[in-house]
């Protein structure tokens, strides 16, 4: 956090007491029993995020096989799904991939995606099965994108929000959200197959798509990224998106009252090494490939 945001929510609690003070002086509850009862904002911060070079290095996470990052259409459907993170791009001409869920070691689309596309756009696939037909094209993918482009060198907070009962068969990708800074995406873009079957292969990974060869780095930082295994609501997200500021997802505070659902989260706040602690209760390790660096850029 920094020294300017430090000095506002400084400012923001001394108003605050101030006010139950008066308050307490005009005969409401007494004074002292209402400053113990006043919310203070949480020390936590970030120090570091991820940097990658948009060649070669990404975070490998391994297999992921039957665990709860890698969920079922049907409990995707039962519980609903979220995925966020703080994305920071230093180059606007790739496709840039955020999160990589299930695929790697074949050329036919398989897993969960969030990526940002040639467009700038950020952008959800459901990749699978076409019936019980592998492949690489249109009829084994569900797509969804935003119309609003993300622009280089600013941290944006990016969500996915699958809600439940959206996850059947055909999907309804019609309830499928996208948000950019805790504001939902009103105009999207649809594309591909409803009726794909969510299929997995291989490992996944953080930062690169990892097909038969790894393909479409991210260029620029990350930070932050985590997944729940619920639909957060527009209300949850705005206190993840904190105005900009990265909260502590372990704790519930105001509107966010997920940490329970929290099943993956990658702070990238180490500052040193190439191993990526997930900071959930679930230990999804996440590994270095090619020496990614670290960055003192944080949102």
């Amino acid at each position: 956090m920094s020294i300017a945001k430090i000095n506002e929510v400084t400012k923001a609690n001394s108003q605050r007491i101030c006010g139950v003070v008066a308050s307490a002086a005009a005969g409401g509850l007494p004074g002292i029993e209402e400053v113990n009862n006043i919310t203070v904002g949480s020390s936590f911060s970030s120090t570091y995020s991820l940097s990658l070079n948009g060649t070669t290095q990404y975070a490998n996470l391994g297999s992921l096989t039957n665990s709860a990052l890698q969920p079922t259409q049907s409990s995707m459907n039962s519980s609903g799904f979220t995925m966020s993170a703080w994305v920071y791009f230093t180059s606007g001409a790739p496709t840039d991939y955020v999160l990589n869920i299930g695929q790697s070691g074949t050329n036919n689309y398989y897993g969960l995606k969030v990526n940002i596309n040639t467009g700038r756009y950020v952008t959800f696939h459901v990749f699978g099965l076409n019936g019980t037909t592998p492949g690489a094209g249109s009829n084994n993918r569900n797509s969804l994108r935003t119309s609003t482009a993300i622009p280089n060198n600013v941290w944006k907070h990016i969500a996915v929000v699958v809600p439940a009962g959206s996850m059947g068969s055909p999907m309804n990708r019609a309830n499928w959200k996208i948000y950019i800074n805790g504001v939902s995406q009103s105009s999207l873009v649809a594309s591909g197959n409803q009726n794909v079957n969510l299929t997995y292969s291989g490992n996944s990974s953080l930062g690169a798509q990892t097909r038969a060869s790894a393909q479409n780095f991210y260029e620029g930082q990350l930070n932050n990224v985590a997944v729940w295994d619920a639909a957060l609501s527009t209300n949850n997200l705005l206190a993840v998106f904190n105005s900009g500021t990265p909260i502590d997802l372990n704790t519930n505070s105001g509107n966010y009252t997920n940490s329970s659902d929290l099943i993956a989260w990658w702070r990238f706040n180490e500052g040193s090494g190439t191993s990526y602690t997930d900071s959930s209760t679930n230990s999804f390790t996440g590994s270095g490939v090619n020496t990614p660096t670290w960055s003192t850029n944080t949102p």
